[in-house]
């Protein structure tokens, strides 16, 4: 089933995975990344695709910035595999908005790929050359192009029901969140969302190390001093990583007791932020494809009959 299909059934469940590029500078690793996809295809819905750019507003990196193959080029080599879907990020502010158009031609003719996850820049304190957003969503509607349009979202970010609202009235249909350490931002952001007819994807990935909370600091992740603590005083990596995988049923527990009829459909991710994480997230992905499509149909059972049945 397409990934338009399954936002229109808001009913069933989504589960997207994310797998960052290949590095150019490593022709094996690409047979890597496949591997990853075989592992997980029997879990995921989706395999989404983020394009890795040298980030600058964040401070310096920890480690060396390694210059990524296109999600298209690797969403291509995914669909010549395996039948699974693939949503390819496209970050929209780096380059002209005529570069953008003749990125839109080639990804939709060439590539054949038209589930897109939209990407602004990392700080509005920059002045960039390329379209924001919504600009680019209405570059695709000027060109006809028949795509699926996602979106980013940080819902502990001030003012973010704001930004949402206005990238789903440019037409983006789904937002994927930042990883979340903490149930009330997404809370919150639900409640103010309730009446929008879009899918909200929860990002969540496994930590076995403060090295982990570390880096997702650096990504702008909000850290909980109290999980930090328990990190810090796990017993070893496998206790670290069953924690974050309770963590993150909390969170899901905590936001499916606040939904209402007419709140956004609720989608999962898992990410695997570290190379040294690969057994784990895979092992959270399993533990929540089992855990939230049950959550999903518990709640659902007890909202009144087709309430979330939107088409």
């Amino acid at each position: 089933m397409s990934l338009k299909s399954k936002l229109h059934k808001p009913a069933e469940p989504l589960i997207f995975y994310e797998i960052i590029p290949p590095a150019l500078d490593d022709p094996d690793e690409m047979a890597g990344r496949l591997e990853l996809v075989r592992d997980v295809a029997g879990l995921a819905d989706v395999i989404n695709i983020p394009e890795i750019r040298d980030e600058v507003a964040r401070g310096p990196r920890r480690g060396r910035f390694r210059p990524r193959i296109e999600p298209r080029v690797f969403a291509r080599a995914i669909r010549e595999k395996f039948a699974i879907e693939t949503a390819v990020n496209r970050v929209t502010v780096h380059e002209t908005a005529s570069q953008q158009q003749q990125w839109l031609r080639e990804t939709t003719e060439e590539y054949d790929l038209r589930d897109l996850i939209l990407v602004g820049g990392e700080s509005d304190q920059f002045h960039y050359p390329g379209p924001g957003v919504a600009e680019m969503a209405a570059l695709v509607r000027e060109q006809r192009r028949d795509c699926l349009l996602g979106g980013i979202t940080i819902p502990s970010r001030p003012g973010e029901a704001q930004r949402v609202l206005r990238k789903h009235a440019s037409g983006i249909e789904f937002f994927t969140t930042q990883v979340l350490l903490d149930a009330a931002p997404v809370v919150s952001l639900l409640r103010a969302l309730d009446g929008v007819e879009a899918h909200l994807i929860l990002s969540f990935t496994p930590i076995s190390d403060p090295r982990d909370l570390s880096f997702l600091e650096w990504l702008g992740v909000g850290v909980p001093a109290a999980l930090a603590a328990s990190v810090a005083q796990a017993a070893g990596k496998d206790a670290a990583v069953a924690a974050s995988i309770e963590l993150a049923k909390e969170i899901l527990r905590a936001v499916f007791r606040r939904l209402t009829p007419r709140s956004p459909a609720i989608g999962i991710q898992v990410e695997r932020i570290t190379k040294r994480n690969s057994a784990a997230a895979r092992r959270m992905l399993a533990e929540l494809a089992e855990f939230y499509p049950r959550l999903l149909r518990e709640t659902i059972s007890q909202l009144p009959a087709g309430a979330i049945h939107r088409e």
